[in-house]
C-alpha cells in the first residue's frame, strides 16, 4: 500500500546494481539513503562502486572518459525542497516484492526500503521510473556538493545583424533551481525557471549530435546560434530547430 499523509516516510535507502550482462568499466553499484530531520532539510548519504575496472586497460578508461578509480562516497545536507520533493514521492510509493534470484542477467536490481510510523517496508517501487529519475538527481547533487562535479551551466547565442541575445542558464543540483540570465540589445533581465523545466531542457539539448560536427574553440563571432555546454567548445546549432525555438521562447 501507499504512504499516506497521516505516515510520512521517515527514512529510506535504495540498493542499486546494474544488470549482470553490464560489463566493466559501466558496470557499478550504489546505496542511497535519505531521512527527514525536522522541516529544514534532508540528510542524504551516497556511495557508488564501480565493478572490475581492474580488467580495462587505463588508456581504454580514459579514452571512455573514466578513470581507474571512480568510487565515490558523500555524507551531507540538503535543502527542504528536497526533502519535499522526496516526501512527495515517498507519501505515493507502493512497494512490490522483490526476489533477486528471479532477475535475468539483463535486469537491473533496484530494492528500497521505507521506514513510516507504521513501521518498515521493503520491495521494489512500482513507480521505478520517477524513482530512478529523483535518484539520478540526488546522486548529481551528491556529486555537486561533494566537489566532484559542478552545477550545469550552458550559454546560447543568438548573432544576427537584427539583434544579439544571450543565454546563460545555471542548474544547482544542490539548490534544486535554474536561473537564466540574458542579454539582448545591451538589456538585461534575470528569472528562476520551475525546476521541473529542467529535464525538458536537457532532452531537448542533448537530442543533438555534437560528434557530428567541428566546435569553435573560441567565442563565435560570426552570425548563427550557438552552443556552449560549460566547457570550451561552441557549437553550431543553427540547424537544430527545437534546441534554437527552446531558447528563443525561455
Amino acid at each position: 500500500m501507499p504512504v499516506s499523509e497521516s505516515m510520512p516516510f521517515k527514512n529510506l535507502t535504495i540498493r542499486y546494481q546494474t544488470a549482470r550482462s553490464l560489463p566493466a568499466p559501466y558496470a557499478h553499484f550504489y546505496t542511497l539513503s535519505a531521512r527527514t530531520a525536522f522541516n529544514d532539510y534532508l540528510q542524504v548519504e551516497f556511495s557508488i562502486t564501480y565493478l572490475d575496472r581492474e580488467s580495462v586497460d587505463e588508456d581504454e578508461l580514459i579514452a571512455e572518459g573514466y578513470t581507474p578509480n571512480d568510487d565515490f562516497s558523500w555524507s551531507g545536507r540538503l535543502g527542504a525542497t528536497w526533502q519535499q520533493a522526496v516526501a512527495n514521492l515517498a507519501d505515493r510509493t507502493a512497494l512490490d516484492p522483490l526476489v533477486e534470484d528471479q532477475l535475468n542477467e539483463d535486469e537491473d536490481f533496484f530494492e528500497m526500503k521505507l521506514e513510516t510510523d507504521a513501521g518498515v517496508e521493503s520491495g521494489t517501487p512500482r513507480q521505478r521510473d520517477d524513482w530512478t529519475y529523483l535518484a539520478q538527481e540526488l546522486i548529481q547533487a551528491a556529486y555537486e556538493a561533494g566537489g566532484r562535479e559542478q552545477a550545469f551551466e550552458l550559454t546560447f547565442l543568438d548573432v544576427s545583424r537584427e539583434s544579439d541575445l544571450e543565454l546563460f542558464m545555471r542548474a544547482s543540483f544542490v539548490e534544486r533551481n535554474v536561473k537564466i540570465d540574458l542579454a539582448q540589445d545591451r538589456r538585461k533581465t534575470s528569472k528562476t525557471l520551475p525546476w521541473s523545466e529542467l529535464q525538458r531542457i536537457m532532452g531537448t539539448v542533448y537530442k543533438a549530435d555534437y560528434e557530428a560536427q567541428e566546435p569553435l574553440i573560441q567565442r563565435p563571432k560570426r552570425s548563427g546560434q550557438w552552443l556552449n555546454l560549460g566547457g570550451v567548445e561552441w557549437y553550431d546549432v543553427s540547424h537544430e530547430a527545437s534546441i534554437v525555438s527552446l531558447f528563443r521562447k525561455l
